[in-house]
């Protein structure tokens, strides 16, 4: 597969992925990965618990740091992290129409970026603990729920597939869970598209969604305003670590 452009245009959003077990499976290139953090996220990495929450915290960094540090067309050290409200990524600096989003889960990680348009994405573990039922009718619009139902031994996939996109649609717009779930409705077939209801009726309809199962083990969802009538394109490839062959602190 040939490499995706570094730098997003207006029509496009691109995304790369990672698995930890891939990147960070040595001393030596974990020990370059966090020669790239700052002393507060150095922090951060020493408060997880478990090694695999370490890793995945640590190399959502360095793929963010390289990603856009390419698409501004500057080192990975010089631009400047900030979190928006609900711990949303944003570059603060420099002022840039390039917006991105990370996820990660059992392993996997996840940027995303675009030109002029939010993004969010978001990752799910298809092997992750059994889902309790109830969970459908308290987070599902009424349609999404009697798919599921419809579904019969295999509904659990299927509430994953709109639980993911539910949670990519939240981190573009930078909410977290600050909206009443079973309002936003996703229709999967033949294309994803979204409704609203009861007291979100009147929110905009003009994004797009890619959903992809990049592993057999991972779910990815991409959600991308439509800005301008333009649909964007989205794409997503394997990340090249390309950073991890760098050293220096990173501020932010």
């Amino acid at each position: 597969m040939p490499e995706l452009a570094s730098h997003p245009g207006r029509d496009d959003v691109r995304a790369w992925h990672a698995h930890v077990d891939d990147v960070l499976a040595s001393p030596d290139a974990i020990a370059r990965a966090r020669a790239l953090l700052s002393d507060a996220e150095q922090d951060r990495f020493e408060r997880f618990h478990a090694d695999r929450d370490r890793r995945m915290f640590l190399l959502g960094r360095v793929m963010s740091r390289e990603l856009v540090g390419r698409a501004l067309g500057v080192a990975p050290a010089a631009w400047e992290w900030r979190e928006g409200a609900h711990g949303r990524p944003e570059i603060a600096n420099p002022p840039t129409a390039v917006h991105f989003n990370l996820a990660h889960s059992a392993g996997l990680v996840v940027c995303a970026l675009s030109n002029g348009r939010d993004v969010g994405v978001d990752v799910e573990d298809l092997d992750r603990p059994p889902v309790d039922p109830r969970m459908i009718h308290r987070y599902c619009a009424p349609a999404e729920a009697a798919d599921i139902e419809a579904h019969g031994a295999n509904w659990r996939d299927r509430f994953l597939r709109y639980w993911t996109l539910k949670e990519a649609y939240l981190k573009a717009r930078g909410l977290g869970i600050s909206l009443p779930l079973r309002e936003i409705s996703f229709d999967l077939d033949p294309h994803v598209r979204i409704t609203f209801l009861g007291s979100l009726a009147a929110a905009s309809i003009d994004w797009t969604f890619q959903l992809s199962q990049p592993t057999d083990r991972h779910l990815v969802a991409i959600a991308a305003s439509t800005v301008d009538g333009v649909v964007p394109d989205i794409r997503i490839q394997p990340y090249t670590a390309g950073s991890l062959a760098a050293s220096g602190d990173v501020s932010g």
